[in-house]
């Protein structure tokens, strides 16, 4: 996740949440265990495309956690190999569910990256996702993501010492909301914790990893 809003002078956010700012050790750290993580949880019921798409999930987890972006460096070809692939794999079914997949990715997450709570190279990410593995598999991957960039985010704040504040300002947020009887979101403080990023790309792997192993535990037998 990136910060909501553009800092008026420059600012080295690799700093501001932690992250090792040679871009090195800790970035390879999370992606090696993202890697091994998606390897170990094939064996229960591996996603189509595992190793190419463990590929790419390594090299994004590692430009987030180095420098809270995934650049278009890596999502646009990979967005085109993952249509690429799913053509030469299923013919122009294929090349129809990786499009859909894509579209379904830019839709559900517009609003979150409206609203600043996501990236574009966040958003690009998933479309790749969503390219590789059409919307069928996409659908509850979005659900394990949001659940687990939600659960990762809060635990961030917290640690980071903003659980009073994000407390306080969802707590205003519902009162406003009752009061005017329409939803209604207060963004963060331009300099509060929340407003710090977030490497989304790790839940994106978390998700797929906790999709490979558990599947759908919400959806009926």
């Amino acid at each position: 996740m990136t910060p909501s809003s553009i800092p008026t002078a420059p600012v080295d956010r690799r700093r501001q949440v932690g992250c090792d700012p040679d871009g090195g050790t800790h970035a390879l750290a999370v992606a090696g265990v993202i890697g091994a993580g998606l390897v170990y949880s094939g064996q229960a019921g591996a996603l189509p495309a595992l190793p190419w798409a463990t590929a790419f999930l390594c090299l994004a987890v590692h430009q987030d956690v180095a420098g809270l972006r995934i650049p278009n460096w890596l999502t646009v070809p990979a967005m085109l190999g993952a249509l690429g692939l799913q053509t030469v794999t299923l013919g122009l079914f294929g090349l129809q569910q990786g499009l859909l997949g894509l579209a379904l990715a830019f839709c559900v997450l517009f609003v979150p990256f409206a609203v600043r709570w996501l990236g574009a190279g966040d958003v690009k990410a998933v479309m790749v996702v969503g390219a590789l593995w059409g919307p069928a598999l996409l659908a509850p991957l979005l659900v394990w993501m949001i659940g687990i960039g939600a659960a990762l985010g809060v635990v961030w704040i917290i640690a980071a010492g903003g659980a009073r504040e994000l407390a306080d300002r969802w707590r205003r947020t519902l009162v406003l909301s009752l009061a005017t009887r329409r939803p209604t979101y207060l963004p963060a403080e331009p300099d509060s914790v929340a407003r710090r990023g977030l490497p989304f790309a790790v839940a994106i792997g978390l998700a797929a990893i906790a999709q490979q192993l558990w599947g759908t535990p919400w959806s009926p037998a």
